[in-house]
């Protein structure tokens, strides 16, 4: 005798509304992703689309670039935008001398930043909240307000009076030092936390060292470290985050630093003057070239590739810190 099959009222109606309301959730979640793709493309698109340009100007010939039809491949390509650009930047002097200033000042700039917001975050004196005050106004004041002054102060460098009370021993009372056209222009106002937005560093600094917790220190303190020792084998090792944060805008914004190179500087130019000069530098090499935007081109990429290779290793770093040090921030 054959089994009858159990119908339950309502179950076939139950399992046909899952199975639309599954239908409906995975449609809605295709749709999110494709929406989320297209905004990631198009923002990435917007982003990288200078990068893109610059690559296709700087492999175009003078052909390419009077032809309408040639938008983004070259039909004729030429690679003697980068060896005029090459000759033009004097790409290996010049990436020494942004090394030996740009990169060290930003590395002493780390340092300095760090012990100032330290001491900002964890002593309480007088005058705490005025003084910070005071370092948040240097980070919103132009540079080239103070332009005149800062030349005024390296040209005629007299620390406090003793260069000229020295140069009076020896006969010479108006004896003074001339640091332009020296690294000391930077390293000096990086040393005593003054450089190149050295205000934001110092505030990044100060926001993080404020949520660090306080049980550290006093650990350190009753195992008989003291402040300095405290800040060495404790803060800084916690601080990973926030370095990395700080030393990469510390190093591009020395590194694409124009100004003050041609405030300080009258030769042995760093790649960031040199960049805009590279036109007149290769007319006066005798340098024959075709056009000047592929020369400009080439010399971009040329500027930017050490930044590029740099954040191409820390970007994970990078943003991971960012994350963080907003947190905490």
């Amino acid at each position: 005798m054959a089994k009858e099959k159990l119908i339950i009222p309502g179950a076939q109606q139950t399992k046909s509304k899952l199975s639309k309301y599954q239908v409906q959730k995975q449609t809605k979640s295709v749709l999110v992703s494709i929406f989320r793709y297209v905004l990631l493309i198009s923002v990435g698109y917007i982003i990288l689309y200078p990068l893109f340009a610059l690559i296709a100007y700087s492999i175009m010939s003078r052909t390419d670039l009077l032809d309408p039809s040639v938008v983004w491949i070259s039909k004729t390509p030429s690679f003697n935008n980068f060896k005029n650009a090459w000759l033009g930047l004097d790409y290996l002097n010049g990436l020494s001398r942004t090394v030996i200033v740009g990169v060290v000042s930003a590395f002493i700039e780390v340092i300095s930043c760090a012990v100032a917001a330290y001491g900002f975050a964890r002593f309480k004196f007088k005058g705490n909240g005025f003084l910070f005050a005071l370092v948040l106004f240097t980070a919103i004041v132009p540079v080239q307000v103070i332009a005149i002054p800062l030349y005024l102060n390296f040209r005629f460098f007299n620390l406090f009076g003793l260069t000229g009370l020295i140069g009076g021993i020896f006969g010479n009372p108006e004896f003074v030092f001339d640091l332009t056209n020296t690294p000391l222009t930077f390293y000096l106002p990086s040393l005593f936390g003054v450089g190149l937005r050295s205000g934001l560093f110092i505030f990044i600094y100060r926001q993080f060292f404020l949520g660090l917790p306080k049980e550290l220190e006093e650990a350190a303190y009753i195992d008989g470290a003291g402040p300095l020792k405290t800040f060495l084998r404790v803060i800084i090792p916690s601080s990973g985050v926030v370095i990395v944060t700080v030393s990469i805008f510390s190093v591009i914004w020395h590194w694409n630093e124009y100004f003050l190179s041609v405030l300080y500087f009258n030769d042995n130019l760093p790649l960031s003057v040199s960049l805009t000069q590279i036109n007149s530098r290769l007319s006066s090499l005798g340098v024959t070239f075709e056009t000047q935007q592929g020369n400009m081109a080439a010399a971009c990429l040329l500027f930017m590739l050490p930044m590029l290779i740099m954040y191409i290793f820390l970007q994970r770093k990078f943003i991971q810190s960012v994350d963080r040090v907003g947190i905490v921030g």
